[in-house]
């Protein structure tokens, strides 16, 4: 079974040797900036000049490698913050996608045989559309300014603490777009599975267990077959205990829950700037979502997160903004594939 959580997906980062490029705007002109890992270690890049005159010089090399070096530490950051919610979608990649879709775009091939008879016509198969909410690319946006203070003393720990928070701000945004339509869905009756009574003195892994066990069989009997379940990582022990199955209760033996590959576990993120705290609610602790995946689910991407540099701000002594913007939208058809389970 596929365990997704923080934690098990920074252990495996820590596991992987590999290089990509990571594209950034230069004078209108798309660069890159060569992002490696070594066995999880993000080899970093370190100012060669002091920072004031790496800012001073505009539109000259020296500040296109201020600017690579910008890049590659927001990728830092967002190592720290891994997206969870891949195993669920699609993604679709395309920078000629419009800023609204209608639901009819998410098509999938139907097609069934039969038996042929003399004379007999062969049937076609057909394209059929999900049904779901329209889908719009949204754009979102974040930056942070580099003061007169910042050059003139060479705080260069500071532009590199302000390039990572950018990293984690952007993918905790990630998981807050595709996660997050499952917490804040207004279930329909049908989508919904209650926790099972429990008899007195009944260990919560077997309350559990039965709550499970019926989400699974509802899910299934729907059309609607799960294979990922979603929760919070503070009911982790009771959730896979339960799904192992292989304990005696009151004589009977529990079998295992067959059916569920992978189990997501997302607890939310919070952030403080300035007075304004953000916070992304994680999955609450009495729910449990069992999610038919990939079909009914697409990440839409027109433009991944992009670093821009522009003038800055005399008036308030800054030197240079720093801008990430990215193109993004979600596809999420929450009716037809995801049971909402209640357990506490």
């Amino acid at each position: 079974m596929n365990i997704v959580s923080q934690e098990t997906m920074l252990d495996a980062r820590r596991k992987y040797t590999g290089t990509t490029r990571v594209p950034f705007t230069f004078g209108g002109k798309t660069e890159y900036a060569e992002k490696k890992l070594v066995n999880g270690e993000m080899q970093v890049m370190h100012f060669n000049k002091p920072l004031g005159e790496m800012i001073s010089y505009g539109g000259s090399n020296v500040s296109k490698e201020l600017l690579r070096k910008v890049v590659l530490d927001v990728e830092l950051g967002r190592e720290e913050v891994q997206p969870l919610y891949k195993p669920i979608y699609d993604t679709i990649s395309d920078s000629n996608l419009p800023e609204v879709l209608d639901a009819k775009w998410a098509l999938r091939g139907a097609c069934v045989f039969a038996q042929s008879f003399e004379g007999s016509e062969v049937k076609f198969g057909t394209l059929e559309a999900e049904n779901g909410p329209t889908a719009r690319i949204n754009t979102y946006t974040a930056g942070f300014e580099y003061t007169k203070q910042i050059k003139d003393f060479n705080q260069s720990f500071q532009v590199e603490m302000l390039n990572k928070a950018m990293g984690e701000a952007y993918n905790a945004l990630l998981n807050e777009l595709y996660i997050g339509p499952f917490i804040k869905a207004t279930y329909k009756k049908d989508n919904q599975t209650a926790k099972q009574a429990a008899a007195e003195g009944e260990p919560a892994f077997v309350t559990m267990y039965n709550t499970i066990k019926e989400g699974m069989k509802q899910a299934i009997v729907k059309k609607r077959p799960a294979s990922v379940l979603l929760a919070s990582k503070a009911n982790q022990l009771d959730i896979e205990q339960a799904l192992r199955g292989g304990y005696t209760y009151k004589g009977t033996t529990l079998p295992a829950i067959t059916g569920i590959s992978t189990i997501i576990y997302y607890d939310g993120w919070t952030t403080t700037v300035g007075k304004k705290t953000t916070t992304y609610k994680g999955v609450p602790t009495d729910k449990i979502y069992l999610i038919r995946p990939k079909r009914g689910f697409k990440e839409l991407v027109k433009q991944d997160l992009r670093i821009e540099a522009n003038a800055g701000d005399l008036s308030r002594l800054v030197e240079q903004q720093i801008v990430g913007y990215a193109y993004r939208g979600v596809f999420a058809a929450i009716d037809e594939n995801v049971q909402e389970l209640t357990i506490a």
